[in-house]
């Protein structure tokens, strides 16, 4: 049987399909297998029955009821003969039954199985050594597999099945992979900044930054969760409208305090005209953005009550941040233009202004502490 689906019946057994050794138009012969926990004996772990059955009109098959061995007769025999080749099937059957049994227990719930062939069983039985040089041998297709492996595994819909394999690694191992997998995904951020940096749409960076929720982290410098994105956080009229809507609403997760995140685009610009020789004011989307974000923070403290009621969101005093900008292309080597936008951002108590450039640097050192870990 090429795959076998396993049902739980009890802690101590569990069914699977039967092993059909003999079928007609009309009637069949099969073995009902039950995998058990033997107390007395681990090894003898399967039991079962022999059992006709019938086809029906619907084109099923009915059990054909036992008969029972007092009523046979004195001089009569109660005989099932098997063929060759129906006792060859039944015992290579058996024999991955109690494979199966041993290797995996009693499953819980329903577990479908799938016998390895060829290239998967090649590799199940590889060595370590041997698995290393079939993989540096063929560097993109050990790449191409183990990247399928991952995706699988993260859309496994038996997370049971895929836990139990995963503690059987050594913590090490776990951590070198989990490692291994927050190095690619923090590549894969960077990636995109360095493709994007002239990208001056708002969705475009509204959708990244949803996506990748790990970058946002980056600024906050503390563990949150994106509560929603296109947040409403109150300011309606009696008609309904003017409704004020945040780009991200936030929250840590160890004290569940909201913070708001507006975000406009790395080409958005930082600083303005020369206000005063060698002094430059804040660019008029840097000021609207600001007082943006601290509206948003009046409405969500003044309606916090029929905002979050039922959540376990808290709203003390909502740290706001405004991320825009890119300092490197738009500043370059002015010292001026540094010292102004500095000066501004510093006196702002309740804004926290991040240049889209400046969080991905954040993200790029964390990389190479991840890299610098995993390496070693």
């Amino acid at each position: 049987m090429e795959s076998r689906t396993v049902r739980s019946t009890s802690r101590r057994t569990a069914t699977t399909e039967d092993v059909v050794l003999r079928e007609g138009p009309l009637v069949r012969l099969v073995f009902r297998p039950m995998l058990v926990e033997n107390s007395n004996d681990p090894s003898a772990s399967v039991k079962g029955c022999f059992i006709y059955s019938k086809k029906n009109r619907n084109g099923s098959w009915d059990d054909l009821p036992p008969t029972p061995l007092n009523k046979v007769k004195v001089g009569e025999e109660y005989r099932l003969e098997l063929k060759s080749e129906e006792l060859l099937c039944l015992y290579t059957e058996l024999q991955d039954l109690y494979e199966l049994r041993r290797d995996h227990g009693i499953p819980r719930g329903e577990v479908k199985f799938v016998r390895a062939r060829g290239t998967v069983q090649a590799l199940a039985t590889m060595t370590d050594e041997e698995l290393h040089s079939v993989v540096a041998g063929a560097e993109s297709l050990g790449a191409s597999a183990v990247a399928r492996l991952i995706r699988w595994a993260a859309k496994a819909s038996n997370f049971d099945l895929l836990f139990s394999r995963l503690e059987e690694l050594e913590p090490d191992s776990l951590k070198d992979l989990n490692a291994a997998v927050g190095l690619a995904t923090l590549h894969r951020a960077l990636r995109t900044w360095h493709e994007n940096r002239e990208n001056t749409s708002e969705e475009f960076w509204q959708a990244t930054l949803s996506k990748q929720a790990f970058v946002l982290e980056q600024v906050f410098a503390l563990p949150i969760v994106v509560i929603q994105e296109k947040a409403y956080v109150g300011g309606k009229s009696v008609t309904n409208t003017g409704g004020h809507v945040a780009d991200f609403l936030v929250a840590n997760k160890v004290t569940h305090d909201v913070g708001i995140v507006e975000i406009k685009t790395p080409a958005t610009s930082l600083v303005g005209s020369e206000y005063r020789k060698g002094v430059y004011s804040p660019s008029s989307d840097l000021a609207g953005a600001v007082q943006q974000v601290l509206v948003y923070k009046h409405s969500l403290q003044t309606e916090q009550r029929s905002l979050l009621h039922g959540s376990d969101m808290r709203v003390s005093s909502p740290r706001c941040i405004v991320l825009l900008g890119h300092a490197r292309k738009q500043l370059g080597q002015d010292e001026r233009m540094h010292l102004s936008l500095e000066l501004f951002r510093k006196q702002l108590h309740d804004v926290e202004i991040i240049t889209f450039d400046e969080m991905f640097e954040r993200t790029k050192r964390l990389a190479r502490l991840l890299q610098h870990g995993v390496s070693h």
